[in-house]
């Protein structure tokens, strides 16, 4: 955690510098000699500077919002973490655009660390997602969407990698032996005659993780909604409701025989 608390630490005191607008008038100076503290280093300078922000970050970041009832990790053809995260995106993005959202479609290389069972903090959300990164809802054509469900079939057979697998929500795809034999986006079929609006993060909008299908979109929607703040407040909300964090795997993509 030590890396996201100087981080965020450095963001915080940005801020406050940015923040001290107050203009000040010189009624009175002098010149007075002092001896320098040769053994002080830069580092205990930074460390007393910081010492209260980082006490009360710590604090923040122990703050335990919510409990999960199992480990959550990422997975191939699908896994529980990434079904848990883009069920919450798709329902953030359909609330936002209050248009139409098809499916959301992520990737396991950005969630960055499985949610335990038991007890989850704050910090614990910014290790699973310490990037800046926004929801955004892309509309693709048939076409694009052609080369979308060979990506996922493609990711789908690797094996013995992390990064194996595509999270989605609101799509179905079955896939016997190398061949996809279904796609359905919530209850109908796939059609290639049809435009589609895929809820996703800007970075795979704009390529990331060879998402190449993104790159000639028919539109993009930016929600200005931070994945990590969607994911904090899902969380958050269902603490409220006494609802723990749970999630099944339930078919989205699987092997036919």
């Amino acid at each position: 955690m030590k890396y996201y608390f100087r981080h965020i630490l450095i963001f915080y005191l940005a801020l406050l510098l940015i923040g001290c607008k107050q203009q000040y008038k010189i009624t009175n100076s002098k010149s007075v000699n002092n001896e320098i503290n040769n053994e002080l280093s830069t580092n205990n300078f930074l460390e007393t500077t910081i010492l209260p922000y980082r006490t009360e970050l710590e604090l923040q970041m122990n703050e335990v919002i919510n409990t999960s009832l199992i480990d959550m990790e990422v997975g191939s053809p699908e896994g529980l973490l990434g079904n848990f995260v883009c069920d919450l995106t798709y329902l953030k993005a359909q609330e936002i655009s209050g248009k139409l959202v098809d499916f959301c479609l992520l990737n396991n290389g950005g969630l960055r660390t499985p949610l335990p069972k038991g007890e989850i903090t704050r910090g614990k959300i910014f290790e699973l997602m310490p990037f800046e990164n926004e929801i955004v809802i892309v509309e693709i054509s048939g076409d694009n969407m052609l080369q979308l469900i060979e990506y996922i079939k493609t990711k789908s057979l690797i094996t013995k990698s992390r990064k194996a697998g595509v999270p989605v929500s609101g799509l179905r795809i079955a896939i016997n032996n190398d061949t996809v034999s279904e796609v359905k986006i919530g209850t109908f079929a796939f059609d290639t005659k049809k435009n589609y609006r895929v809820a996703t993060s800007d970075y795979l909008a704009n390529g990331g993780d060879q998402m190449d299908f993104f790159l000639s979109p028919i539109s993009i929607e930016n929600t200005g909604i931070k994945l990590r703040d969607a994911i904090l407040t899902h969380i958050i909300n269902l603490s409220q409701k006494d609802t723990k964090l749970d999630a099944t795997i339930d078919g989205r993509i699987y092997y036919a025989e």
